[in-house]
C-alpha cells in the first residue's frame, strides 16, 4: 500500500512516518514543507508548499494528512507578521489543494489529523461527537471546516477524521500538549499547578497508539466518511495521572491545586471503538508507555 504522509517534518508527521516506515506493507511518500536535498532510499520525499497547487502527479492509496498551521505561541506569530486570520484561510487553502490533487490522483482514503479544538468551549463532563460547537477560535474553526469540506459528496475519496487530544511525542522542548508540559516539570522537581485534580482525565493519546489505529483504519478496504474522537480509555483523576508520572521520575514535585470555573471532561471514544472493532490503551498505559519512552531515551530537559 503506498501511504502520503503530509506535514512529515513536523513532530507528529515525522514520528507517524518513521513507525510506519518500519513495517514493510506500507510504501511511504512524504511531503515536507522544508527543501529536500538528497530523498531518503527507501522513502521519497518532495518539497511541497500545500497553500501552492500541487503539481507532482503519482498514484497513492491513502493519505495521512497531518500538515497545519497551529498557533503555538503569540509572540512568535507576531514576529512572523501573522495572524490568526491567515492561519485561519491558509489551513483551509491547504486542505483545498489536498482534495484537488486527491480527486486527479485517484486516492481511496485520507486520514486527517483533526483536533478536539473543534469543540470549542466545553461545558458538558462527556465529549461525544454529536455536541454542538461554541465559542471556536480561528485554528478550532480551520478544523471543523476542513472536516465538512473533506466530506463533501462530490469527492473521489472517503474520509476518516480524528479529532485527536494532546500527542504525546518526544520532543521535549514544546510545552505542548499539557502532559507533555507536566512530564517536563515534574523531571525537574518543579511544582505542579492545577485546577478541578479530582475530577477524572483520558484526554491523552501518544503516537504509537495513533499509528496502531491508523493500522487499523489503513486496513478497512471500504470506510464511510466519518468523524471521531480520540482518547485513551479508562479516564482515572487527573491527580492520579499526575503522581504516576512522579512516580515514574522519583521526582520531588508538589501538586498545588487551583481554583478555577473550568469545566473538566473526557472524551468519548466509543465510536471509533465500535465502528472498527478497536480496543485502545487505557489512560494509565499510555502515559506509563510515553514516560517509559522518555527515560529509556535518557532524555535531558532545560
Amino acid at each position: 500500500m503506498r501511504i502520503l504522509i503530509t506535514g512529515s517534518n513536523g513532530v507528529v508527521g515525522k514520528e507517524i512516518a518513521h513507525l510506519l516506515g518500519k513495517d514493510k506493507k506500507y510504501k511511504l511518500v512524504l511531503f515536507t514543507n522544508r527543501k529536500v536535498k538528497k530523498s531518503r532510499k527507501k522513502i521519497k520525499s518532495f518539497y511541497q508548499d500545500l497553500t501552492k497547487t500541487i503539481d507532482h502527479k503519482f498514484k497513492v492509496d491513502a493519505i495521512i494528512h497531518c500538515a497545519a498551521k497551529k498557533p503555538f505561541y503569540q509572540n512568535q506569530i507576531a514576529k512572523t507578521g501573522s495572524n490568526l486570520r491567515k492561519l485561519y484561510l491558509a489551513n483551509l487553502k491547504i486542505t483545498k489543494n489536498l482534495i484537488k490533487f486527491s480527486n486527479e490522483n485517484y486516492v481511496d482514503k485520507i486520514i486527517f489529523l483533526s483536533a478536539i479544538k473543534v469543540y470549542g468551549t466545553v461545558k458538558r463532563k462527556i465529549v461525544t461527537e454529536n455536541l454542538y460547537p461554541k465559542n471556536l477560535d480561528l485554528y478550532g474553526k480551520s478544523k471543523l471546516r476542513s472536516e465538512k469540506i473533506f466530506g463533501e459528496k462530490n469527492n473521489k475519496f472517503q474520509t476518516i477524521s480524528l479529532r485527536l487530544p494532546g500527542v504525546l511525542d518526544l520532543c521535549l522542548s514544546r510545552n505542548q500538549p499539557l502532559i507533555l508540559n507536566i512530564i517536563k516539570k515534574i523531571i525537574n522537581n518543579k511544582n505542579i499547578h492545577a485546577y478541578n485534580i479530582n475530577s477524572k482525565f483520558n484526554n491523552v493519546v501518544d503516537i504509537y497508539e495513533l499509528v496502531k489505529l491508523i493500522k487499523i483504519i489503513l486496513k478497512r478496504k471500504k470506510v464511510k466518511t466519518s468523524a471521531y474522537n480520540i482518547a485513551a480509555s479508562y479516564p482515572i483523576n487527573f491527580i492520579s495521572v499526575v503522581n504516576l508520572i512522579k512516580k515514574v521520575f522519583k521526582s520531588e514535585s508538589k501538586i498545588i491545586n487551583k481554583n478555577s470555573n473550568k469545566t473538566s471532561f473526557i472524551i468519548s471514544n466509543k465510536k471509533i471503538k465500535k465502528d472498527f472493532n478497536i480496543k485502545i490503551s487505557t489512560t494509565k498505559n499510555i502515559i506509563l508507555r510515553h514516560c517509559r519512552k522518555i527515560l529509556n531515551a535518557d532524555y535531558k530537559v532545560a
